[in-house]
């Protein structure tokens, strides 16, 4: 088990919760498009929605549930912001549960903005930080 140092597992979840709020509202806002109304090619494996690819770009700025995303997020410490971008990438397999201190050394080098960014641009980001808690056998 990995320990966090500076977000406390209840910020992550609170997180993840708001994030799959904004993903429903964003989700309404796009409507029900069938996927072969979208083109492309059905990936064999990774992402088969190719609405993710949007992230909340479809939602305006201001919409009620990516500014609660928005602040929640700006509401961490820069470490904790560091450490919840490292889960993020955990849960999107780019890095193992074990590699959590490397993840918050990737945030850094990014910079504070750059990743707080990246958090709010990931349509996923409620499955990819339950994810990671569950692998990192942080969840309850």
């Amino acid at each position: 088990m990995i320990k966090l140092e500076d977000l406390e597992v209840r910020q992550a979840q609170f997180i993840a919760i708001l994030a799959k709020a904004a993903r429903r509202q964003r989700d309404e806002l796009l409507g029900n498009v069938a996927e072969e109304d979208l083109g492309g090619v059905q990936p064999g494996r990774g992402e088969h929605n190719p609405t993710a690819d949007l992230g909340y770009e479809p939602l305006p700025p201001d919409a009620t549930q990516i500014s609660a995303l928005r602040e929640a997020i700006a509401s961490l410490s820069a470490e904790a912001r560091c450490e919840l971008y490292a889960l993020m990438r955990i849960g999107q397999g780019h890095l193992g549960a074990k590699e959590l201190r490397q993840g918050v050394s990737e945030a850094s080098r990014l910079g504070d903005e750059a990743a707080s960014n990246a958090m709010i641009e990931d349509a996923d980001l409620h499955d990819h930080i339950t994810k990671a808690l569950y692998e990192a056998d942080l969840s309850a």
